[in-house]
């Protein structure tokens, strides 16, 4: 079964059990973390990969962004305890057009139905989390936001403009915009504070590597999530992840490569992130359930 917390947790409120010692623990952390609301959920275990779809509407159309994938564990392999996420990557190779209509039908379509019989006109990015099981694509989440590591490979494969992207989302003419993708694979890799998922760790580390632009290849991004300087003090971890340096690609294997001989450039005491993000064996998936 699944246990997960009914409420807020930034991405660390679910626990899969096997067994009821398990599940007795869970129950344990969960109500030693959040003792002002204990309220949790009972689901059934779900299996499959895992995606992402993100799509921004402005309330009558929405436009999805590449498919992308998580990897919300602390630990290579996919063990250890669930984390805001250690990295993503897009496209994801598996997400084909047969994929992405069954998705389209079942779980975005249903939604804007259901959003535009509301009392209220939403307008803004919805992120689909969904498992592609056995039975055909079904929904695990909803947010009202981008993803976090998704957003930092999705955002730079967007060719479109986000401005003019955002502008139409407002002025309701996303019927007259297409959503353009970059060419290549992005891969995304956080680097996260040592002790990180846990309740509380040790910060305040300079970092360094960062210093010089030049001693990373032209198409590298290092995006910011925990880091903090002061007065003309060096630059310091503040939090548990804290970069995501993205690298671009040919193809996932040309992006991995390239993200972790990045990745070795930024160095921070206790520095820790997965060695095989993007590196998931790709699925087989039933035909007749896309």
């Amino acid at each position: 079964m699944v246990i997960k917390y009914d409420g807020l947790a930034a991405g660390k409120g679910v626990y899969v059990c096997s067994s009821v010692d398990e599940a007795n623990e869970a129950l344990t952390e969960l109500q030693d973390q959040h003792p002002e609301w204990f309220s949790f959920l009972l689901e059934e275990k779900l299996s499959g990969p895992e995606i992402s779809i993100i799509g921004i509407t402005d309330g009558n159309r929405i436009r999805l962004l590449a498919p992308s994938q998580d990897h919300k564990q602390l630990l290579a392999g996919d063990k250890g305890p669930n984390t805001g996420g250690m990295g993503a990557y897009c496209p994801v190779p598996f997400a084909d057009d047969n994929v992405l209509a069954a998705i389209r039908r079942d779980i975005v379509d249903p939604t804007m139905r259901g959003l535009q019989a509301e009392p209220f006109n939403f307008k803004g990015f919805i992120y689909f989390g969904i498992m592609l099981t056995p039975q055909g694509p079904k929904l695990l989440e909803y947010n009202a936001r981008l993803g976090d590591p998704e957003a930092q490979v999705l955002l730079p494969a967007l060719k479109s403009s986000l401005l003019e992207l955002i502008e139409a989302t407002l002025d309701g003419n996303l019927a007259q915009t297409t959503v353009w993708q970059r060419n290549g694979t992005f891969v995304g890799v956080v680097l996260a504070s040592g002790g990180y998922p846990a309740a509380s760790f040790p910060t305040g580390f300079p970092i360094s590597g960062l210093e010089n632009e030049a001693n990373f290849a032209p198409q590298t991004l290092v995006f910011h999530g925990a880091t903090r300087r002061q007065a003309d003090g060096p630059l310091t971890t503040s939090g548990g992840r804290v970069l995501t340096v993205v690298s671009r690609g040919n193809d996932l294997e040309d992006a991995v490569q390239q993200v972790y001989a990045e990745c070795k450039k930024v160095t921070f005491e206790g520095v820790y992130y997965r060695s095989d993000i993007g590196q998931r064996p790709m699925p087989e998936l039933t035909a007749a359930k896309f």
